[in-house]
């Protein structure tokens, strides 16, 4: 009897964990599905949007209305899972799909969570890169080559201590390589070839040790190449 009795308690044991497990499964499943982008980063994103010509459609997830009020769900767009903040954005242009139009990059200002910006091969008309770039201090990874950049690169792009990775070729951009840009310890790619800049190469590059590419060909650089370069170690490409 005392077996029997056992058995049934062991039994009622395992359906009452087995349903706490669902529960709990259900729970995380809800959880996840509940998670939005941050609104106020969903409306810098709608600003972001209407500076630009977006003929080929390459924005048309990006609507406002019931159906498409989470962003992270927008082509081009990938949200934290926990916390909802955008952490990447991917808008590279490839033929016949482009974005073009003055952009305004200053209404990204919200998204301080940011790690991947991508807006290559795209034909922004000569915008500038604006100095607030240098808030964005989570960014890893920032592509805006091929897109018709002008004027000059901010010193400011130095605030980006996390920054691996710099694209700027093939754009209108002038003046001097900011010394601020040896800041950036954790640069393994950097790539300004085919601007219009000018000067001499900043001593500063020989403190980036972490670099493993390294093109500043195509501009109208003078003097001789810095000793320091050759302190870069790590340097798989070198073209100047």
């Amino acid at each position: 009897m005392g077996g029997y009795f056992l058995k049934i308690l062991f039994a009622l044991l395992v359906c009452f964990l087995h349903t706490e497990i669902s529960i709990l499964g259900l729970n995380s499943t809800s959880e996840i599905s509940r998670v939005k982008c941050i609104e106020s980063e969903r409306q810098a994103l709608l600003n972001f949007k209407r500076g630009l010509v977006n003929d080929s459609g390459m924005l048309s997830t990006w609507r406002d209305d019931e159906n498409n009020r989470d962003c992270c769900k927008w082509k081009g767009l990938q949200c934290n899972n926990e916390t909802g903040h955008v952490y990447m954005l991917d808008l590279h242009g490839h033929y016949p799909q482009r974005l073009s139009g003055l952009i305004n990059i200053s209404s990204l200002i919200d998204l301080q969570n940011i790690e991947y910006l991508n807006l290559s091969n795209n034909d922004f008309e000569g915008s500038y890169i604006p100095k607030f770039m240098g808030s964005f201090t989570n960014l890893k990874y920032l592509d805006l080559s091929w897109s018709r950049f002008g004027g000059r690169i901010p010193y400011e792009l130095g605030n980006l201590s996390k920054l691996e990775y710099l694209d700027l070729k093939w754009n209108s951009l002038d003046g001097a390589i900011p010394s601020q840009l040896g800041k950036l310890t954790s640069l393994q790619h950097l790539d300004l070839s085919l601007n219009s800049l000018s000067g001499e190469i900043p001593s500063e590059v020989g403190v980036l040790t972490s670099l493993q590419h390294l093109d500043l060909s195509g501009n109208s650089l003078r003097g001789e190449i810095p000793s320091e370069v050759g302190k870069l170690t790590s340097l798989r490409h070198l073209e100047i």
